[in-house]
């Protein structure tokens, strides 16, 4: 195996993101967490947020994933979360109505909104957005 870590982030639907990388950053529940070759065996709760995959070249990539977990082995990460995008693929006007919508929603105690998952999508739309924000610094 190549020098670095082979992270893969996997949903129900496939593959998102499959590459090695000299470092990982992983949101997990309790904080993030930063990953490099040889690392101790782990395994976590991954929480919304944004991974972020930095090679060796300098270049990074940016993930927004939602709820799952991650476990690291052998210089192997492995995210299995319920949804995953690339920050290239993000439709940022989007995110931000998906918030804005989430927000209305929590706020509403008359709606008879489903509260949970109104807080799901809040911070689902969060995690997109700083995804995007991070990939354009």
């Amino acid at each position: 195996m190549k020098d670095g870590i082979h992270l893969e982030i996997a949903t129900a639907g496939g593959s998102v993101y499959d590459d090695m990388v000299s470092y990982v950053e992983l949101p997990l529940f309790g904080g993030s967490v930063g990953v490099l070759q040889d690392h101790a065996p782990m395994l976590g709760a991954v929480e919304s947020g944004v991974v972020t995959a930095r090679k060796s070249d300098g270049t990074e990539a940016f993930i927004a994933v939602d709820l799952g977990v991650a476990n690291v082995v052998h210089n192997e990460a492995t995210l299995l979360v319920r949804t995953a995008e690339r920050a290239e693929n993000i439709d940022l006007p989007r995110a931000e109505a998906a918030e804005h919508r989430a927000r209305e929603r929590l706020g509403d105690k008359t709606g008879g909104w489903d509260m949970k998952r109104a807080q799901i999508a809040l911070h689902r739309a969060i995690a997109r957005q700083a995804a995007v924000r991070m990939m354009k610094k």
